[in-house]
């Protein structure tokens, strides 16, 4: 069974690094990116901060192929996990594993934080501490579907997908958008599928497996950007309520020593404006943008207007 397990983790990072990973080559991808990973990388007193991530999900978190070990997982969420390590005085380990995984971990206790791109739901509220927002640019303000490039536009208006099937990774805020906006819509209700693993799905979506793919918009950015010209939005947006724009930590429940020193680290985050530039240069990382056009010379510095 171990083997069988380890089989099938094999096949599914292998198919992840056909369309999630960044080989950082060309060192502008990074350069910005690495600046702040530097600022934040500190050694700490006061014990070891083990934060569980799913790295399918750029420019939040993603793997870099030319990197090894906890260096090889990037992204905005990493850098987040780096502050939070370094205002809290301690070592940082980052825990890859599938989304819903990260969820479970933090039940269990064998992480004490999940960070990866959580929005905020009823039902994580009830399951576990939820830090205070945390805002990641675009990335949950828009909630989009993403399809093959021949159907760029064609599918705009939620009746458009009746009869098609739709995919989403499980546990996940899309998973309820989906429900939400389809679930009376029995053609596709019968038709939709769910991944523990986007870069699995990004696969489906390219074999024709699936028809659509819901995702964060920023992500869908990344996946449009790494997919040569295969992949494109389809014009669709879904309705998303201000209380899912922004993203949270999850802790154990009742942890709440480490959630008011978390929340206390977020509010200066938030005050000194931190997260914008960590966003831009993982979305730069990350191939969705360029250097020049969010701001940065050609060394990484944000240029001060």
């Amino acid at each position: 069974m171990k083997k069988a397990i380890a089989i099938v983790l094999a096949l599914v990072l292998g198919l992840f690094c056909l369309t999630g990973c960044t080989k950082a080559n060309d060192k502008k991808l990074s350069v910005a990116y690495d600046k702040y990973a530097a600022e934040l990388t500190a050694s700490g007193t006061n014990g070891t901060l083990t934060v569980a991530l799913s790295p399918d999900f750029a420019p939040m978190e993603f793997y870099d192929a030319s990197k090894s070990g906890d260096a090889a997982i990037v992204g905005f969420d990493v850098l987040l996990a780096k502050y939070l390590a370094k205002e809290l005085g301690m070592n940082l380990q980052l825990k890859p594993m599938s989304f819903e995984a990260c969820q479970v971990a933090v039940q269990t206790g064998s992480v004490d934080i999940a960070i990866s791109g959580f929005s905020w739901t009823k039902s994580r509220a009830e399951n576990y501490e939820l830090s205070d927002w945390y805002v990641a640019g675009e990335n949950e303000t828009q909630q989009s579907i993403i399809c093959l490039k021949e159907n760029e536009g064609k599918f705009t208006k939620a009746e458009d997908f009746k009869g098609h099937s739709i995919g989403y990774q499980g546990a996940s805020l899309q998973e309820q958008l989906v429900s939400e906006t389809f679930g009376n819509m029995s053609d596709v209700d019968s038709k939709t599928y769910v991944y523990a693993d986007l870069g699995v799905a990004v696969e489906a979506l390219k074999a024709k497996q699936v028809d659509f793919l819901a995702v964060a918009h920023g992500n869908g950015e990344s996946i449009i950007a790494s997919s040569n010209d295969a992949i494109a939005f389809t014009g669709f947006d879904f309705e998303v309520a201000e209380i899912y724009k922004n993203n949270v930590c999850l802790l154990q429940k009742g942890n709440k020593d480490l959630l008011n020193k978390v929340n206390t680290a977020l509010a200066k985050a938030l005050s000194n404006d931190y997260y914008s530039g960590w966003y831009d240069a993982s979305k730069v990382y990350a191939g969705v943008s360029t250097l020049d056009e969010l701001g940065f010379d050609d060394d990484g510095n944000k240029i001060s207007e």
